[in-house]
């Protein structure tokens, strides 16, 4: 049996964050939360989790800025991002791949979508 995946969510909204952490708890991945990008960074240096949830809109350091931070240190680039935010610009007019994630996911999708769209990212069924 393969070990559970672990996910950094890195979000400023304490309700998006319990949410988060609740409904992927539920689906069995390990979970990592983190209030601010500094705290984000942090972790994900710490923990080198499986996935990164990334919110764009985050006081002080946007989510862009950490995503390109997270890319450009050898011990973080290989670790997976999708910003997940509650910007509704369409997916196809963001420029995401350009500032390293792999996806552009937003806050109004339903969660089956959501666990289905990471369970990709990481490969699992």
């Amino acid at each position: 049996m393969s070990q559970a995946k672990t996910i950094l969510f890195i979000d400023d909204n304490p309700v998006d964050r319990t949410l988060m952490d609740r409904l992927l708890s539920k689906c069995n991945f390990n979970v990592l939360l983190a209030s601010t990008a500094k705290d984000g960074l942090i972790l994900a240096e710490e923990h080198l989790p499986d996935l990164i949830l990334l919110d764009i809109l985050l006081p002080g350091i946007s989510g862009i800025e950490v995503c390109k931070k997270l890319k450009n240190k050898e011990l973080t680039k290989r670790i997976p991002i999708i910003f997940y935010t509650s910007i509704d610009t369409p997916k196809h007019l963001i420029d995401y791949k350009s500032y390293g994630a792999i996806d552009y996911l937003q806050k109004t999708m339903t969660s089956d979508m959501l666990i289905k769209q990471i369970k990709i990212a990481l490969n699992v069924n």
